[in-house]
């Protein structure tokens, strides 16, 4: 669940806010409180006849675009820990096995990917037999897609106002312009803050001319991800969800991936705000 706080602290583990009780409006280190049922791409209503924004849809484009180049120069000022669970789903739908791993992340000036290793919990996966590192657990994408120098790669169309828990939300659809095959974009649904003007919600997948990207022969494609608030003006990921079937000889296992960051911190000499960004829009910083 989203939701905003006005509270002292700054920084918030994102697994408390998983178990925490219903709390003020404008929740810092908001994220879901319940785990998302959404798996595929969401079936939303026909945009004919939209609810008229308080903004023309461009200008609320604009804008949101203006706050992903923000959060895109901001996290490269933080250090945060993110955690990859690959799980296999039993008949009660709970996880019947598991592979966990916690890493240690810092995004340097030029958009690359630090990681350390923080922990790795003994798999207890049955029929996924997965020795990779974290890296390949996960395809490449970058935290922040429709930063304004993107915005001409895509078709973005206003669907609509409608309730996103606490907050009041507008919706857009995306779609790449045109695919090529060096390069993926994104494609699905985003959910922007009507009042803070910043997406909060995503559901979809990174394509490119050859198809879906997935991470090695893992089948996750679609996911559906939500951010959380991080001080007062950021919104950084926060949880992030994908559900597939693994194939085991006779065997269909459902499988899922959780992602998790938590823990952002501000390292020294951090950028400015109002710094230009000068990282890699299709930097692979921040997976998913």
């Amino acid at each position: 669940m989203i939701k905003r706080f006005q509270i002292s602290a700054v920084f918030c583990v994102l697994a408390l806010v998983f178990t925490a009780a219903p709390v003020p409006l404008r929740a810092q280190g908001a994220g879901p409180m319940q785990p998302p049922e959404s798996r595929k791409l969401p079936t939303l209503p026909p945009p004919s006849k939209p609810d008229a924004p308080s903004l023309p849809p461009e200008e609320i484009i604009r804008r949101f675009a203006a706050n992903e180049d923000e959060m895109a120069r901001a996290i490269r000022g933080y250090t945060f820990q993110k955690e990859v669970r690959v799980q296999e789903i039993g008949p009660d739908g709970k996880a019947a096995g598991q592979l966990a791993i916690v890493t240690q992340q810092r995004i340097s000036a030029d958009g690359k990917l630090f990681e350390k290793p923080v922990s790795r919990q003994p798999s207890t996966l049955q029929y996924l037999d997965l020795q990779r590192g974290d890296s390949d657990l996960l395809a490449p994408a970058p935290m922040f897609p429709l930063t304004t120098v993107m915005l001409p790669k895509y078709q973005i169309t206003y669907g609509g106002k409608q309730p996103l828990d606490d907050l009041s939300v507008y919706y857009f659809t995306i779609k790449p312009r045109a695919l090529e095959r060096a390069h993926a974009y994104f494609s699905g649904v985003v959910w922007v803050d009507e009042q803070d003007l910043v997406i909060v919600k995503m559901i979809g997948k990174w394509v490119t001319e050859t198809g879906d990207v997935v991470a090695s022969d893992l089948p996750f494609s679609v996911f559906e991800t939500y951010r959380q608030q991080v001080g007062k003006n950021l919104w950084f990921p926060g949880y992030a969800r994908s559900d597939e079937t693994f194939e085991s000889g006779n065997n269909h296992v459902p499988i899922r991936l959780i992602v998790k960051w938590s823990d952002f911190k501000p390292l020294e000499n951090a950028p400015t705000a109002g710094a230009p960004t000068t990282a890699n829009p299709n930097s692979s910083a921040g997976t998913p």
